[in-house]
């Protein structure tokens, strides 16, 4: 007679997690006992006010930052620093202006040593997931913001990482450019099953995004409540569905948005 098999650890497993910073008015707690877990191919969503904390649980999960106290895993296995299994997208694209498209997106599997054919034939296989093939020899002051975020993806792409870290990418897009992105990232993350953690401050993107919204407290940042959005998929921001779902997140967020404005006040007028 057979055992029955043992249970797949979480693919992302935070626990107590908890992270102060130093500075000139004292000590900031960022972070107090954050935690959740997250299922290989799931798609969560991080919302909640400015200065919760948002970024930086993304950055300790990336291993750029370290907990002072808490676990963070993948796999059950400690993140002890920055790690090819794990690839972060910044707001800001990021890309390099003295390389061409095609050399961007392949920039860390040269990193890797892979050599160039290899890697410039994985590149455009990733610039034609974005639909940038025909830009594959442009030069990054050639695109537009939309555009370079499309290269800062399929650069993340190309490296094949386990986990999709997403840090605000699109907030300083127009509605356009970030209605189009939305409509390719579940197109990807469909296609892909990748395990994508995406920080947004906009409740109507984390519902289009997200099998799950995870509402953080204003600071220090723990999970408040979590959200499921069942709806089908491709989604929407002016959808009717979304946007009737959109207010019982905003409810559920307003309590935070204040106590965030009120430490904001509090930390001005302090001496």
């Amino acid at each position: 007679m057979t055992s029955p098999a043992a249970p797949l650890p979480w693919k992302l497993d935070l626990r107590g997690v908890c992270k102060a910073f130093r500075t000139s008015r004292g000590e900031l707690h960022a972070l107090r006992d954050l935690g959740f877990r997250m299922a290989a191919g799931e798609f969560v969503c991080l919302l909640g006010p400015s200065g919760c904390g948002k970024t930086t649980a993304l950055n300790i999960i990336a291993g750029l930052e370290q907990a002072d106290r808490g676990d963070v895993l993948i796999d059950g296995r400690p993140v002890a620093g920055p790690g090819p299994d794990r690839v972060v997208i910044f707001q800001e694209a990021a890309l390099f202006p003295w390389l061409t498209v095609r050399d961007n997106v392949a920039f860390g599997l040269a990193a890797r040593g892979m050599p160039r054919r290899e890697r410039h034939r994985l590149a455009e296989a990733q610039l034609e997931t974005v639909n940038l093939r025909e830009f594959a020899a442009a030069s990054v002051h050639e695109l537009s913001g939309g555009m370079k975020q499309r290269v800062a993806l399929a650069r993340a792409l190309a490296l094949n990482p386990q986990v999709l870290l997403m840090d605000e990418p699109f907030a300083a897009l127009d509605a356009q450019a970030r209605e189009s992105l939305h409509l390719e990232l579940q197109s990807l993350w469909s296609s892909t099953h990748k395990t994508i953690v995406f920080v947004t401050h906009n409740v109507r993107e984390a519902l289009v995004l997200g099998d799950r919204v995870l509402v953080l407290s204003a600071r220090p940042g723990h999970i408040k409540s979590e959200f499921r959005c069942d709806l089908p998929r491709p989604r929407s921001m002016e959808s009717h569905m979304l946007i009737d779902s959109a207010q019982a997140v905003l409810a559920d967020l307003r309590s935070e948005l204040q106590a965030a404005q009120e430490d904001v006040h509090r930390d001005w007028l302090a001496p």
